[in-house]
């Protein structure tokens, strides 16, 4: 045997040992017990009552293991069975089953087999296309991609599809290179199965279609006799998805017409697709949640989870191709319609849930890619790459799905781009609950987006949102109640929740443990939290109601204020806090950090002490409340600029003030002057007052005036520090300087100040 043939089965052992072991390993995903269960009732049935938007061939693939549980109930027998409610079937059958493992570890193994055979056929088409080199090179890009082995191991349709796909396009081309009767029916064979295998194969008959067409045109052959050949292969798959469905012929409910139809149950997949794409589904990227996606999502996801010696081998192969480097037009063809019409139809799509999508992509590029093993510079450069490839496969072994590549700093940081199966899927509960037994945590608040009962793998837990039970939204989600947290990147991104920013208090802390990267461990501490300031501009974000529920206590102080005016540290600040600011129209297609989020606040109090202020909530998106941020203050003493301690009237003590050096006539001068409310003080104090300040010029004469107060008087208590802005804004034609800052306060009613040693205003500082 030779080392290039004894490379290829090892890479295949290795793919399907990793596999394996992976499925023994990872808990149940969020599709998976559904796709289990209507794959059973397939199999037992010949229904599809079970049945979403999805066909029935990988389904059943992956539940045949199922047929020899004895004990597993019929989901025909299940509550909800009549209604055609999967998740209560799947919930009272193969969910509820245990050992849980049983049931859905053994259906993982025909996809992994699937995988195998998958990467046997890549190697074999690129081989003998570009040679044993290139099958090599294709083959190990595929086996040792993170993408593929975090799919190739669960019972979903992905990779089932990825393969009847590729297959089907493939044989197709094969056929067309050297024409034979079996070329032919292999070809039809594997069109029809890869209907049954998913929807989105349906894009294989036009393409198809054209390269026929090509070939009649281009290849030498007779056009009539490829159209036949077309008219044949569609006909003979049409047939065998019939026969998928045993030949059904009846009325479909939802068309405008009542004739019997083939294969209506295929028929009212499509309808079903139509109308989840018309609904959309939770979404997140780039900080960002919708129903509806965006055409940047598979994009992005593309670029931050193929790995990057993938992508540059694929850039490669572009540049390659580019510069002449072709096989003959039809081969091209069968290679890179499919990727080019799937990956911009991708663009449009409503349902952004995961690269798992783009995963039909992959073996046409893997495919394609084998033409660079060619001798030359790149003998030592492409063992390098693959190197690299097969390193962060072993890294992340077995939490493929959590995989990122660099440039989304890795699998511990994607959670920040993408959320769902690009992340937590629900394959973290059996590492979850072995962290519990090895540290003796106890129980642990969970969020896990998942139908099934956590405590099937002996997680120990009460359950927060979305999960059974728990309500909706986070109780004290502004300030949450000490204890033990286990929060789901896709929970903490907000999917599938009512209030996707339920969890971003956590997105703001760093968790003390990361289990499979992407299941998060916060021990949050008992907090003390004095007050609450909240900016009035442009509204006060949170009522009293929200306040109560957010931060889970009656009574908080609260201080409303004008954070274009001033602003105000209740207590003098000495004491923890928290400060709110409405924030419409905020840029959440990043993560910024605390000093970029300060930016929301008015530029000018860049210039007041607020460096301990640290983000701790943000919900960008309107509902009850409009968009806001929480900060927290967390106590400490507040420092004035050129300090004074002058006292009006047992009321007010002037701290400091903050201005410029120098004036000039035509400028507009701000002035900052710091106040504290008097221990002494008579309070509350229900008369309207105002902060003074006057800029006088040589001769005494008031030049400008910047008189104002931020914080109403009657929200005033002991030991309130206050920042009042003045904003001077001296005539053009005024007199020259040296300018005087005065300083006072007065009452509104009757205009009489107050004093300090008897004086009614006293001298700042005199500005050039």
């Amino acid at each position: 045997m030779s080392h290039r043939r004894l490379l290829v089965l090892l890479l295949l052992a290795l793919t399907f040992a990793r596999l394996c072991d992976a499925a023994a390993r990872l808990s149940a995903t969020v599709d998976e017990g559904f796709h289990i269960t209507s794959g059973y009732e397939y199999l037992r049935t010949g229904r599809l009552r079970l049945f979403d938007e999805h066909v029935p061939l990988v389904k059943a693939w992956a539940a045949w293991p199922l047929l020899l549980v004895p004990d597993l109930p019929p989901p025909e027998t299940a509550p909800g069975y009549d209604a055609g409610d999967l998740i209560r079937v799947a919930q009272g059958t193969v969910l509820a089953y245990r050992p849980l493992d049983r049931v859905i570890v053994a259906p993982r193994l025909p996809i992994a087999m699937l995988t195998v055979l998958l990467a046997a056929t890549v190697y074999r088409l690129a081989a003998d296309e570009f040679g044993p080199s290139g099958g090599l090179l294709s083959l190990a890009l595929l086996t040792l991609d993170p993408n593929i082995l975090a799919h190739g191991g669960l019972a979903t349709t992905d990779l089932g599809a990825t393969a009847l796909i590729f297959w089907a396009m493939l044989a197709a081309a094969r056929y067309l290179r050297r024409p034979t009767r079996r070329r032919w029916w292999l070809a039809a064979l594997l069109l029809g199965l890869a209907q049954l295998a998913k929807l989105t194969a349906l894009l294989l008959l036009p393409l198809l279609g054209l390269l026929f067409v090509v070939d009649g045109l281009v290849g030498g052959a007779s056009l009539r006799r490829r159209l036949l050949s077309y008219a044949g292969l569609v006909a003979v798959a049409a047939l065998l998805v019939w026969a998928g469905y045993r030949f059904e012929l009846r009325p479909v409910a939802g068309l405008p017409v009542d004739w019997p139809l083939p294969a209506a149950s295929h028929i009212e997949r499509w309808l079903r697709l139509r109308d989840n794409l018309a609904y959309g589904r939770e979404s997140f990227l780039l900080g960002q949640n919708r129903m509806h996606g965006w055409w940047l999502y598979f994009p992005v996801a593309f670029a931050l989870k193929t790995p990057l010696p993938t992508l540059a081998l694929i850039a490669a192969t572009l540049a390659a191709l580019a510069r002449g480097r072709r096989r003959p037009l039809t081969t091209e063809l069968a290679l890179w319609l499919f990727p080019l019409v799937y990956g911009v139809a991708s663009l449009t799509s409503s349902i952004n849930i995961g690269y798992r999508h783009l995963l039909p992509l992959l073996p046409f590029l893997y495919v394609a890619a084998g033409r660079l093993a060619t001798p030359g510079r790149r003998r030592l450069i492409l063992p390098l790459l693959l190197l690299w490839l097969g390193l962060e496969g072993a890294l992340i072994h077995p939490h493929y799905l959590a995989y990122f590549n660099l440039l989304a700093g890795g699998p511990d940081r994607g959670y920040r781009f993408l959320a769902d199966s690009n992340t937590d899927w629900g394959q973290t509960l059996k590492e979850l609950a072995a962290y519990q037994r090895e540290h003796g945590l106890g129980t642990v608040a969970l969020s896990q987006f998942t139908f099934l009962d956590p405590a099937a793998y002996g997680v120990d837990y009460v359950p927060l949102a979305p999960m059974t039970g728990a309500p909706p939204v986070l109780p004290r989600r502004f300030d949450p109640a000490p204890g033990l947290y286990a929060i789901s990147a896709t929970t903490l991104d907000g999917v599938p929740l009512p209030l996707p920013s339920t969890y971003d208090w956590f997105r703001h802390r760093e968790p003390q443990a990361r289990i499979g990267h992407v299941m998060f461990i916060y021990d949050v501490p008992p907090a003390e939290i004095g007050w609450l300031a909240q900016c009035a501009r442009p509204v006060v974000p949170l009522t009293p109601e929200a306040v109560a529920a957010g931060f889970g206590r009656d009574g908080l102080r609260q201080v409303v204020f004008d954070c274009e005016q001033g602003w105000v540290w209740p207590e003098g600040g000495a004491s923890p806090g928290r400060y709110a600011l409405s924030t419409p129209g905020i840029d959440r297609l990043r993560w910024p950090t605390d000093d970029e989020h300060r930016e929301w606040w008015p530029a000018w109090t860049a210039s007041l002490p607020l460096t301990p202020l640290r983000l701790s909530y943000v919900q960008p998106t309107p509902g009850e409340l409009p968009p806001f941020a929480i900060w927290e203050w967390p106590g400490g003493a507040v420092a004035a600029p050129h300090p004074g301690a002058v006292t009006f009237d047992g009321l007010l003590t002037l701290l400091g003030y903050d201005a410029p050096p120098s004036a000039t006539p035509g400028e507009t001068v701000t002035v900052l002057t710091y106040w504290q409310v008097s221990a002494t003080a008579s309070l509350p104090v229900t008369r309207p007052l105002s902060l003074m300040l006057h800029l006088n010029g040589a001769d005494g004469t008031p030049v400008a005036v910047g008189d104002g107060l931020a914080v109403p008087a009657i929200q005033w208590q002991a030991g309130d520090i206050i920042v009042q802005r003045h904003r001077l804004s001296i005539p053009a034609a005024g007199p020259p300087g040296p300018y005087t800052l005065i300083a006072g306060a007065y009452w509104l009613d009757d205009m009489s100040p107050l004093t300090a040693n008897g004086e009614r205003a006293v001298p700042l500082a005199t500005l050039r």
